[in-house]
């Protein structure tokens, strides 16, 4: 299964390297088909410096040359692999004055994260939608608050399969320029405490490893709302109000005209005998009759009801010509999907319950 590795970063690009060095180690070994960056026009710099830059200290390679050689070499892939493809995504942001996206250089007011935020739910969602895909997402580079949004994307998008990450890296290594991964060409590097000589330490000596951060993938909970990705905002207003909990009957109205049944505000469509059931039990339930105890108790109210909307285009569209009180379970059964579809689950024990009754207990909006 192919993986991909998605990870944010700001001014140290050490974090993707170390990232995928940590993965490499791990048992079985993981080497991702790709890797994908979200940053911004400063961070993309420091990358293009830091990892795609040829450097005399490094033999005349770059730093992402030299760790994707060594990492096929540790997991015994062929010298020429097509995996540990690199690519950089550039968050942009509106201009108000030219009405022309331009790439972000940082992010630092509301606005410029409300769009990372969107960015970073739009660039992740093709590769967690694919479920021949394993997703994993690194958290540890880049401002906190791009951790944070990646980290919640994830659990609003992501696939129980996928993983959430942090890397660890060894004192002092974790704050030594020109540190990323142990096995790196460069292994002379100096550590400089505040106010202290430089103090030499090797690469090698380095510790990393990855801490899976646990996340619950929502999507699983509410596999209806599985839909086209648009904003983080709104992917977070409808997992919110999915599947919310009633305290008290709920609101309903019925248009009998259109055949919708609404339901706490939400429109719920309703064709031929599921209709006309729903009618007869709104009906019931907006004149403060009973319920019945089981749908034998129903069979003379259904026959009136049937007879009196005769003339009504439901009735045309409903083959038998008439609703019986055998029509009764096989309405409730569909509504009962199209509730929990709506997010209005809690809705079924007074609308549809599967025992003790039949009727609607509802608030008449």
């Amino acid at each position: 299964m192919p993986t991909t590795l998605i990870a944010v970063s700001g001014m140290s690009p050490a974090i993707i390297t170390e990232t995928l060095w940590a993965l490499a180690n791990e048992h079985p070994a993981t080497v991702p088909d790709e890797v994908v960056v979200i940053t911004t026009t400063k961070g993309r710099a420091d990358i293009e410096r830091d990892l795609l830059t040829k450097q005399k200290a490094w033999n005349g390679k770059t730093a992402w040359e030299t760790l994707r050689n060594d990492i096929f070499a540790l997991t015994k892939q062929p010298k020429k692999c097509a995996k540990l493809q690199v690519s950089v995504r550039v968050i942009d942001l509106p201009d108000a004055d030219t009405g022309i996206r331009k790439p972000a250089e940082d992010l630092r007011t509301k606005l410029h994260n409300e769009e990372a935020a969107n960015f970073i739910v739009q660039t992740i969602a093709p590769f967690v939608d694919a479920e021949d895909q394993h997703v994993i997402a690194s958290i540890a580079g880049g401002r906190k608050t791009m951790g944070a949004l990646l980290y919640a994307a994830m659990s609003l998008l992501g696939k129980e399969s996928d993983r959430v990450t942090h890397v660890l890296v060894s004192e002092p290594f974790d704050t030594v320029r020109g540190f990323f991964y142990p096995a790196q060409e460069v292994q002379d590097l100096d550590v400089r405490p505040y106010g202290q000589e430089p103090q030499p330490v090797k690469a090698k000596a380095a510790k990393v490893e990855l801490a899976d951060i646990p996340f619950v993938p929502l999507r699983n909970k509410f596999s209806e709302l599985n839909e086209p990705r648009r904003t983080f905002a709104g992917l977070v207003d409808r997992y919110a109000k999915a599947d919310r909990v009633l305290s008290q009957p709920p609101n309903v109205t019925l248009d009998v005209k259109t055949g919708v049944l609404t339901v706490e505000g939400k429109p719920i469509p309703l064709m031929g005998r599921d209709f006309l059931i729903c009618a007869f039990l709104f009906e019931r339930a907006s004149e403060g009759m009973p319920h019945f105890n089981n749908k034998d108790d129903a069979k003379n109210e259904i026959k009136i009801f049937s007879q009196r909307y005769s003339s009504h285009k439901a009735m045309e569209k409903f083959s038998s010509g008439e609703v019986t009180v055998d029509d009764i379970p096989k309405a409730l059964s569909p509504l009962r999907d199209k509730l929990k579809k709506a997010g209005l689950a809690s809705a079924i024990p007074y609308l549809a319950p599967a025992r003790q009754r039949i009727g609607f207990e509802m608030q008449a909006s």
